[in-house]
Formats: C-alpha cells, sequence, structure tokens
C-alpha cells in the first residue's frame, strides 16, 4: 500500500510539473452521481450494477479552463448469477482527473483510481468478508447544462484486485451528474477587478465627463467558459439620477482581461460642492454565463473636490469658467451696451468701442490685479489643483489673479456679443478679442503687427494685469508678450475650448452689484 501511495504521489507531482500554466484556485467542491453497469468478464459473476458517489476538489487549473482534480469515491457494487442470491461488495477510491474543456459547453474528463474494495462478512448466506486493492480508470463526456451542473456518459475499467487472481474484473458504462458545491450553495464572482485608477472629479466639468473619463477600470473572467452580453456600469448616487453604461463586450473569453474608461452623467447638484469629499460610487458588471444571467459589484470612492477647482492639463479647461450667462456679467454688459447705444453707428470699430469701455468700467469699479503666490499656471504645475474664481466672484472681491482676470474679461466681451480668446505663454494667461475687422482695417486702427491672425480671425491682445493703468497699455503689453515667445505662445478660442468644456454659470452668480457711475463717457 505504501508503495501504491508513493506512485500516485509521483503522478501528480510529474503531472503538475509538465502541464503549464498551472495555478492553485480557492477550493473548488462538486458533487459527482455515477450509476453504472460494468460487464464482468472471467468472472463467475454475470451482471454487475454499481453506483458511485464522488467528492470532487477541484484545485488546480490549467490553461484557464481545465482542471486538475483530486476525488474521493464510494461505490456500492451489486454481484449478480445464476441460482445465487445477490452479493454486495463496496469499493472505495481515491482519483486524479484531469477535465479538458475544449468548448463552453463540452468537457472531456479522464481519472485514474486506487483504493480498497471489501465484502462483508454474511452468517445468513455464508459469505466470509474479504477485501483487496481495487484500481482502474474512468473517462468522460460531459455536458455544461449551467455553471454549476453537468451531465455526461462515461466508460471505465475496474479490477478488483485477490490473490491469487482478480476477484473481479469489468468494464463499465454509465452516466452521471455532477453538482457545483460552491457554485450552488455560496454566492462566487466570476469576476474580478483587477487594476483601478481614478482621477478627482472637477465639478466645474460634470457636463464634460458624460464623454471623457476620470479614470479607468479592468477586470477578468474568472469562469471556464465565456461570458456574454458583458456590460459595464457606473453609478455615482450622490449626483447621477441613473446608472451609465460605459463598456458592452459581446463576448470575454475565460481569463481574458477587459478594461473600459469610466464616464458620468453627472447632474448639476455637483456645482452645489464647497468642499472636497470622499464621494460613494459603484461600478457594476452584468453578464451570462451559459445562459444565466450574473452581477458583480465593485464599491469605491471618489475624491470630489470644490467647484472653483480645476488643473491645467489642458488650458482649454479654464473655459468652463467663462460664461456670458453670469448674472453679474449680464448686469454690467446690459449697461455697457445702453450707455454706448448712441455712439455705436458711428465707431470706427464697435468691437474697439467695446473693448474701450470694459476697461473702462472695471476701472472705475476698482477691479485689481492680485499676484496669488500660490497660484498654479504660474508653477507649470499641470496636475496640481488651481483655485479659479468665477466671473461673479472676481467682481464681488473687487480683484482676482490673471486667470481670474481673463475669465471676467472674456465674459464680458462674450456677453458683448464679441468672440475672445485666451493667450497662454510661459507663467501667464491673459485674452484676446476679436477685432471684427479685416488685416488692412486692423492696420488703420490698431497700427501694422499689432494683431494676430488665426482661422481668418484678427485677434487683438490685450492684457489684463493693467486694470487701473489704460486700455492703450493693455494693448501694448497685449502684443508685446506675444511677440517675446514666438516658439511658446498659444492662442485658444474660447468658443472652440467650450466644444469641449461646456461653460457654468452657477445660480448665485445674481448677485446685485453696483455698476459705477459716470464710468462711460
Amino acid at each position: 500500500m505504501k508503495r501504491i501511495k508513493t506512485l500516485w504521489l509521483s503522478a501528480i507531482l510529474i503531472f503538475a510539473g509538465f502541464v503549464k500554466p498551472v495555478y492553485l484556485k480557492a477550493a473548488d467542491f462538486s458533487v459527482r452521481l455515477m450509476p453504472a453497469y460494468e460487464f464482468a468478464f472471467e468472472s463467475k459473476f454475470q451482471n454487475v450494477l454499481s453506483g458511485t458517489v464522488a467528492f470532487d476538489l477541484n484545485a488546480f487549473t490549467v490553461r484557464s479552463r481545465d482542471d486538475i482534480y483530486l476525488s474521493v469515491q464510494a461505490s456500492p457494487v451489486i454481484l449478480l448469477a445464476p441460482n445465487v442470491d445477490p452479493v454486495l461488495i463496496y469499493n472505495f477510491n481515491g482519483a486524479l482527473g484531469y477535465t479538458f474543456r475544449f468548448t463552453d459547453r463540452f468537457s472531456i474528463s479522464a481519472e485514474g483510481l486506487g483504493g480498497m474494495w471489501m465484502l462483508p462478512e454474511n452468517t445468513e448466506k455464508q459469505l466470509k468478508s474479504a477485501s483487496g486493492p481495487s484500481f482502474g480508470g474512468r473517462l468522460s463526456a460531459n455536458y455544461h447544462i449551467s455553471p454549476a451542473l453537468k451531465a455526461g456518459i462515461f466508460g471505465g475499467y475496474q479490477n478488483y484486485y485477490y490473490s491469487p487472481k482478480p476477484f473481479l474484473q469489468s468494464v463499465q458504462a454509465g452516466i452521471g451528474i455532477s453538482i457545483n458545491l460552491t457554485k450552488s450553495l455560496f454566492k462566487k464572482d466570476m469576476v474580478a477587478m483587477q487594476d483601478f485608477e481614478t482621477q478627482p472629479l472637477f465639478p466645474i466639468f460634470y457636463a464634460h465627463y458624460d464623454s471623457s473619463s476620470f479614470g479607468t477600470v479592468s477586470f477578468t473572467n474568472l469562469e471556464k467558459n465565456d461570458l456574454t452580453d458583458v456590460e459595464v456600469s457606473v453609478y455615482i448616487e450622490q449626483f447621477m439620477s441613473v446608472p451609465k453604461v460605459v463598456g458592452n463586450y459581446d463576448r470575454v473569453k475565460p481569463g481574458e482581461e477587459f478594461s473600459v474608461e469610466l464616464t458620468a452623467f453627472l447632474n448639476e447638484s455637483i456645482m452645489n460642492q464647497m468642499q472636497k469629499q470622499l464621494t460613494d460610487a459603484v461600478v457594476t458588471v452584468t453578464y451570462k454565463n451559459l445562459g444565466q444571467k450574473g452581477t458583480y459589484e465593485n464599491r469605491f470612492f471618489l475624491q470630489t473636490l470644490t467647484r472653483n477647482s480645476m488643473s491645467w492639463e489642458d488650458d482649454r479647461r479654464a473655459a468652463a469658467f467663462v460664461s456670458a450667462k453670469d448674472g453679474a456679467v449680464q448686469r454690467f454688459s446690459r449697461q455697457i451696451m445702453l450707455a454706448l447705444r448712441n455712439k455705436i453707428d458711428s465707431a470706427p470699430s464697435v468691437n474697439q468701442l467695446y473693448a474701450n469701455a470694459v476697461f473702462d468700467v472695471l476701472k472705475a469699479y476698482g477691479i485689481n490685479y492680485v499676484i496669488d503666490p500660490t497660484s498654479v499656471f504660474s508653477t507649470s504645475d499641470t496636475v496640481a489643483v488651481d483655485f479659479l474664481q468665477f466671473p461673479y466672484q472676481t467682481l464681488l472681491y473687487h480683484g482676482g489673479d490673471c486667470d481670474d482676470l481673463s475669465i471676467l474679461n472674456c465674459s464680458l466681451f462674450e456677453a458683448l456679443g464679441i468672440q475672445t480668446a485666451f493667450i497662454t505663454i510661459p507663467g501667464h494667461i491673459y485674452m484676446a478679442y476679436d477685432s471684427g475687422l479685416s488685416e488692412s482695417q486692423a492696420d488703420k486702427i490698431y497700427g501694422k503687427n499689432k494683431y494676430i491672425v488665426q482661422n481668418d480671425i484678427v485677434w487683438i491682445p490685450y492684457e489684463i494685469t493693467v486694470p487701473q493703468d489704460s486700455y492703450e497699455l493693455g494693448l501694448k503689453l497685449g502684443i508685446r508678450q506675444w511677440n517675446k515667445y514666438p516658439n511658446e505662445h498659444n492662442l485658444i478660442p474660447i468658443h472652440d475650448a467650450w466644444n469641449e468644456f461646456k461653460p457654468v454659470t452657477v445660480p448665485e452668480s445674481d448677485v446685485s452689484l453696483q455698476f459705477p457711475k459716470g464710468a462711460i463717457k
């Protein structure tokens, strides 16, 4: 017996060493019921009926869908012979098997058996007890009905050895059914999250996230068959009305990894975010596993920043703060248009007339340029979070840094019907406005080479950090800084940026601010 055990152990180690890749997985238990008919040969018994109960441990996985399994089996065997009462023997085996799964529904299993048989003593039938080693093998063809249930047919050989010759030798055929107890009795996820990465949510970009990613997540199919109709959705309960589907896969193979970009249709309530916080979210994977519906969920936390937060990975992002519908901006722009209504027809350039008036109004109102030593833009740190003011806040605070003043001026110009643009140079951002003129007309009003031509628009660069000096100085500094960095300057039309980063207006922007009287003469 020791020799037999040693041989079985050696076989397991050799088999595991040659089959690659093999990995140990969480215990997966199954029970098999296998009624069989055994054809006896070289025996006085003519008919043999048997049945086997097997408890299987699927401990190793090969090729992501095959199994190496260990089994403990018990078989009552009924021996029948002419003019003899039925005789019952018991067979107990250990088994090592391999299941080769070549499609989702079909597999073949081969197993080797070894153990002990015994004939109990029966005084009524004048039978003495007997026992001996048993060994054999079995080959099965299986059909997987569901993830936890399979049925099949099998054939095999069994030798009930007894010195000096076998007590019984037989070939067997039967049907079997296997129930996976682990999957039947316990919830077992067939999908696992592999990699997970998210970026903080910026409330100002809530509309942008409907089509642009704020993170990625990947999953792996742990099942031994294909998962079909796979759908991935994300739900942020605090800021979403319904989950959003972010990925679909018709079929995912065993062991295959699939990933999705996280997007979300967020509602405007996120714009009430005044403090950064961790927000609860859930990603859900639904699928069909051999026709059965399955669901996997994973909850996680997203960092949600304040509504004034922004980072500078893309300079176009600041355009989301530029809003012609800002309540305070609307108040100021209407007053400007009202004050200039009688001068428009005689002005050589309406846009220049409005531009000069914007400068005069902001100067009279007391807007100041405030250098922010913590400004992220000036450090060229594109990942760090910056604080940007909405237009009404800059008016309310009577000042701001370069990005705040650029946002305010662009908003006022847009409310007056004049297209604007951001100009970025190393460590600084300011603005330009559409002159509404041809190049020859701009030459006469602003001077030659005092403007920028891009996409058939003559743009007037305008430095916004001199609000208490003069409009003419703003024009002079604007073109000077553009020319100072010929290889590093960039002009970003606000309307183009809005295609990606929609403008946002907060309800409280309609604040009561005193328009400076006499600012426009």
